[in-house]
């Protein structure tokens, strides 16, 4: 267990020390808080159960304090941050238990979890009715990404920003989303140790090291920490990995490939390139798709995977891409955390890696995360209690970091899923360089189809479909800016 505690301390400590990105200041970075009161951020309470002195001291007389949960994955992959607890099976179940028992106990609250996973535009519509119909049924949602994005910028969420006795600035609270859907001031979502449903939806790349040493190499550890992990980097391993293993003369799911992917990858890989379809800058939303670099890795994804001798489209000739990686039939999968799981009843020696640079001049790696299965925290309008609703989020996110993230690091991805001292490393790289592209979660103009459009047809005519939506786009962000940054 010295590994795993070592790791945990490790991972603790970088996101303790994470800063913005580019030298921007982060929302809420002052070292008080509200009020002039309570401990600067980072600083722990002598009880580690203890809310923080910055919060009211009062109890809510056993109030049901009920959280929507949406999600538009309904494989049971994604884990319900507040679920049905009192039949956990796993260590994370047990540590949100222990938690909201912990709550019980402090606050006088009883937490509900209400989920609705699966279906699309739930989470908007649900939160939307009660808000016009002033039913205060759901005091907090973790909704899905596009319906988080929605509920925004119709003026739905309050300002997690000015909200109670929320200090974002604080460690629990994800300090990179934050940072990129902070819309002048105002947060209308995020993230944190509140929730893990987005850390599970964050993207990497998984290898067999099986096939590493059947080929003799070495494996690329040092080549991530040298900061030379790079898409071509990864590109020249692909190349060499293609075995018909059938014997049909064609390649097929029952082949072995140099990398398996879905058609959303490439969104990834436009992010871990560090450059989104649009994003934040000078109090204001731009369009930032039309770069160099972001058609260079449009365009260097799309042309290694027309390669469908060593490249397998796992959505459109495979019933799973995951499992095409657990039967050792590929030696890349680029995906998201939520994919671990497939491999932990299994024999097969894998390490995991963040996704690459695009290339070495770039100076850190970047994590993208998958829409589909992420989700956000917010607070619809109806809820009427700023007091009770800030005083319960504020502590579930402060012990959830005491009792949920451990679970989750250091006794079920390291003491479980991740099989080697140097993937722990890795993950620790890929959750301190989160990136949350605005451009994505508000499908801007269309792109996000578009390009994954590129993906499924094979086409690397990047000029062109950005020409075809530029002028939507502009519209989008118009009415988006108009919409997000006006005081609410």
């Amino acid at each position: 267990m010295k590994k795993t505690t070592a790791f945990l301390c490790l991972f603790l400590a970088f996101l303790m020390l994470a800063l913005p990105a580019c030298g921007e200041k982060t929302p809420g970075t002052e070292t008080a808080a509200p009020n002039g009161t309570g401990s600067a951020p980072g600083e722990e309470t002598a009880d580690p159960f203890a809310r923080q002195d910055y919060i009211a001291k009062d109890t809510y007389d056993g109030y049901e304090f009920n959280i929507l949960m949406t999600n538009l994955n309904a494989s049971g992959d994604v884990l319900q941050d507040f679920g049905a607890l009192e039949t956990a099976t796993t260590v994370i179940e047990d540590a949100q238990f222990l938690r909201n028992e912990r709550a019980a106990e402090e606050l006088d609250v009883k937490l509900v979890g209400m989920a609705d996973y699966g279906s699309s535009n739930t989470g908007y519509q649900k939160i939307l009715t009660a808000n016009k119909s002033g039913d205060n049924t759901y005091d907090m949602g973790v909704i899905a990404t596009y319906d988080a994005g929605k509920l925004a910028k119709a003026g739905e969420l309050r300002d997690l920003a000015n909200y109670g006795y929320l200090d974002l600035s604080r460690v629990w609270w994800d300090q990179n989303i934050n940072r990129d859907v902070n819309f002048g001031g105002h947060v209308y979502f995020t993230t944190g140790d509140i929730s893990l449903t987005t850390t599970m939806a964050m993207y990497n790349v998984v290898f067999n090291k099986d096939m590493f040493r059947e080929k003799g190499w070495e494996m690329p550890y040092d080549t991530v920490r040298e900061g030379k992990w790079t898409f071509d980097a990864m590109k020249e391993y692909v190349l060499q990995i293609s075995e018909d293993l059938d014997g049909n003369n064609e390649m097929n799911d029952q082949d072995r490939y140099g990398f398996v992917y879905i058609k959303s990858t490439i969104i990834a890989f436009l992010g871990t390139a560090g450059e989104q379809i649009a994003r934040v800058d000078g109090g204001e939303i731009k369009l930032t798709l039309n770069t160099e670099r972001a058609e260079k890795a449009i365009v260097s994804f799309v042309e290694m995977t027309k390669d469908q001798e060593h490249c397998l489209n796992g959505q459109t000739k495979s019933s799973s891409a995951v499992g095409m990686f657990s039967d050792g039939k590929c030696l890349f999968r680029a995906g998201e955390h939520i994919m671990f799981h497939y491999f932990r009843d299994t024999e097969l020696d894998y390490g995991i890696l963040p996704l690459p640079k695009l290339d070495e001049q770039q100076e850190r790696y970047y994590t993208p995360f998958g829409g589909w299965d992420a989700s956000f925290v917010c607070v619809p309008n109806c809820c009427e209690n700023a007091e009770r609703t800030s005083t319960v989020m504020e502590y579930l996110a402060k012990i959830s970091r005491e009792l949920v993230t451990p679970a989750y690091y250091e006794k079920t991805l390291v003491g479980s899923t991740v099989r080697d001292e140097e993937s722990a490393d890795m993950i620790t790289i890929e959750i301190n360089n989160r990136v949350f592209d605005v451009g994505y979660i508000y499908d801007i103009g269309g792109y996000k189809s578009a390009i994954e459009q590129l993906s499924s047809g094979f086409s690397t005519r990047f000029s062109s479909m950005f020409s075809a939506y530029s002028r939507k786009a502009e519209r989008d962000i118009e009415t988006l800016n108009e919409q997000l940054f006006a005081a609410k």
